[in-house]
């Protein structure tokens, strides 16, 4: 299982698109805090308690849905150069590979999002001290922001995984992860309460307000993620490598 690991490791930080896709993400979210929360930020802004919170939640909303495009590339891109056959025949385990994939891009995004927040917190600074602007005394819920961030940029990362496996194409699973926040307020106007149970709507109130409780939320994602990991494992199982 280690040299499994290794070798998927070995294959995420050796493709550029890692790095393109992650030092974008990164930037942006920079930019956004150094820009947004810092340089264009007013003193009245900063009296809140919450400010350094929001600007946090902020770059954690932003930054894992990168991660999950490169979850998406770390399999799609296997099938898309013929490259999957290499790796299945290497491991005597396709269970070993899948599981193997899903560990190398939990890492991943804890890298992104932890180099990512603190480099926006960071930013936020150098703006307001730009403008002479003192930050007011802050409260931060430690507990709720770290375990809400962290299950949602895993989750998404899992997510883009998991369609990767499933489509086995690039356009076909990146396709799926941006149509679905799109179709599902259509598809709200038929459940009425119950699009609260919609996968990405559940997933979005993990981190921001919504008709679910974080946990309740994160508890029905969760569901969704299990029955369509379980559904890809078979498939992954059974498919052949081309």
């Amino acid at each position: 299982m280690l040299a499994i690991l290794k070798a998927e490791f070995r294959k995420l930080l050796t493709v550029r698109s890692t790095y393109f896709i992650s030092i974008f993400a990164i930037a942006l979210s920079i930019f956004l805090s150094f820009y947004l929360s810092g340089w264009r930020a007013s003193a009245a802004d900063v009296l809140s308690p919450s400010y350094l919170q929001n600007v946090m939640g902020t770059a954690l909303s932003l930054l894992p849905s990168f991660g999950a495009l490169v979850a998406i590339l770390l399999i799609a891109h296997e099938y898309r150069y013929n490259t999957i056959m290499y790796t299945l025949t290497s491991s005597n385990s396709r269970s070993k590979v899948l599981v193997a994939k899903l560990i190398t891009v939990s890492v991943y995004v804890l890298a992104l999002v932890v180099i990512g927040v603190s480099l926006s917190v960071l930013a936020m600074y150098i703006g307001l001290s730009l403008k002479s602007i003192t930050l007011a005394d802050q409260i931060v819920y430690w507990k709720d922001l770290i375990w809400q961030g962290l299950y949602y940029a895993w989750a998404n990362v899992a997510f883009g995984l998991l369609l990767g496996f499933l489509f086995r194409h690039v356009v076909g699973a990146m396709s799926v992860y941006f149509l679905l926040p799109t179709i599902e307020p259509l598809l709200a106007m038929l459940l009425r309460d119950n699009a609260k149970y919609l996968p990405m709507t559940a997933l979005n109130s993990v981190t921001q307000p919504g008709n679910l409780s974080p946990g309740k939320a994160a508890q029905v994602f969760s569901i969704y993620l299990i029955i369509g990991w379980i559904v890809a494992w078979v498939l992954f199982m059974r498919r052949d490598a081309n």
